[in-house]
């Protein structure tokens, strides 16, 4: 569809008063062809989040699964952590394969000294982001490490 097209005005049209309505009115029609239809824009969002935050949330799994592992003897509870280790890497395979659809990212505003990443509640820094987004991957780290510790010394 041409511009043109989208541009055509609407038939002139006199405005029509009414003594019974305070209101003046004029009529429109159905389509609204003198306003210009946006065209579709890609996704803009970016991940906007560093590698090593990235890296450190996969390996914070990977310390929780190899404890528990370790912990449970391997073969009584080999099945669940694999069935786990799927789960993860699907988790994390499928945002790094939507990232391979979009345009190539730009570098975190967090990689620059002094960056801020904007969020809904304002703008927050290099510490505030890192431990907003590691708090809960630590805390299954850590929760593996008192399993395994717990059954090292019950068992």
């Amino acid at each position: 569809m041409s511009d043109a097209a989208l541009r055509t005005p609407a038939p002139e049209t006199q405005a029509e008063v009414r003594e019974d309505v305070a209101v003046l009115s004029i009529p429109n029609e159905a389509n609204d062809n003198e306003n210009l239809s946006l065209r579709q824009q890609p996704e803009a969002r970016m991940f906007e989040l560093p590698k090593s935050i990235w890296i450190a949330m996969i390996g914070s799994y990977a310390v929780f699964l190899a404890v528990l592992l370790g912990a449970t003897g391997g073969s009584r509870a080999a099945f669940a952590i694999v069935i786990s280790v799927v789960y993860i890497a699907m988790f994390f395979g499928v945002a790094r394969v939507m990232l391979g659809q979009s345009k190539p990212q730009p570098a975190s505003p967090l990689d620059r000294s002094g960056g801020k990443l904007q969020s809904l509640y304002g703008p927050l820094g290099r510490l505030e982001v890192y431990t907003q987004v590691l708090v809960v991957p630590f805390a299954v780290a850590t929760f593996g490490i008192a399993i395994s510790v717990i059954a090292a010394l019950v068992f």
